[in-house]
């Protein structure tokens, strides 16, 4: 069965999932008609398989900036740019559900972040996408009104597994969709993986403390660089 992805991401129908469909048939739905993961050991199952993770990892690219194509854990530039210790952590968290990255700006916590969703969605062989808070911070504004939510909202909202980038980073406006991604996300109860460069304190003044609360619950979070100084370089849970 060849790969239908659509070459525009813009052409990808980011509707909400149907009542009663799972993430699979959603991802069928929305990136194409491709057979579901199967256990079965047979070489039909296994192609399947394949071309199931061929197709999310495909999806996947579309969303991630061209800065980061080169973020994988085999990349020697990773090891350059992030803590080892951060890396070992990491090498393990990428199977977490819930995760926030934190780091001064340039600490590597983007390229690590990509990293570990380029494992996941090989591994899982699950949709995820990469979405950047300020892309989420002007969607609605440059939305024509009466139209429902912009695509990346959606996207955001819906993906299985969605990491957003530099939360806190975005435009401090009312229209912002950060905060309803964030809500949707948790009360979903759908994977979601965060970097930011501000504190948790900083986070609650930004956002409000219900907001942050969701983002930290039960994550795992990785401390990278400078923001980690003082602390044990690398993982710690949320409350």
């Amino acid at each position: 069965m060849s790969e239908t992805l659509p070459n525009d991401p813009s052409r990808m129908d980011f509707s909400a999932q149907r009542p009663g469909e799972s993430a699979e048939e959603w991802f069928r739905r929305t990136f194409g008609e491709m057979p579901p993961p199967t256990h079965q050991a047979d070489p039909a199952a296994e192609s399947s398989g394949q071309e199931l993770r061929n197709a999310a990892l495909s999806a996947l690219e579309k969303t991630i900036p061209g800065s980061y194509r080169w973020a994988r854990f085999s990349a020697p530039e990773l090891r350059d740019r992030v803590p080892a210790p951060a890396v070992a952590f990491a090498q393990d968290a990428w199977r977490q559900d819930r995760v926030c990255l934190m780091g001064a700006s340039r600490a590597g916590k983007t390229s690590l972040a990509v990293a570990m969703l380029r494992r996941r969605v090989s591994q899982a062989c699950r949709p995820a996408a990469f979405v950047h808070a300020y892309r989420l911070g002007v969607a609605r504004i440059l939305h024509p009104a009466g139209h429902g939510e912009p695509e990346l909202v959606e996207l955001a909202m819906r993906t299985p597994l969605v990491l957003v980038d530099d939360l806190g980073g975005e435009r401090d406006h009312a229209m912002s969709a950060v905060p309803d991604v964030v809500v949707e996300r948790h009360a979903e109860n759908r994977p979601t993986w965060v970097t930011t460069g501000l504190t948790r304190e900083q986070l609650v003044k930004r956002y409000g403390q219900g907001i942050v609360a969701r983002v930290f619950e039960r994550a795992t979070v990785i401390r990278v660089g400078a923001e980690a100084e003082g602390r044990r370089q690398g993982r710690e849970h949320g409350t």
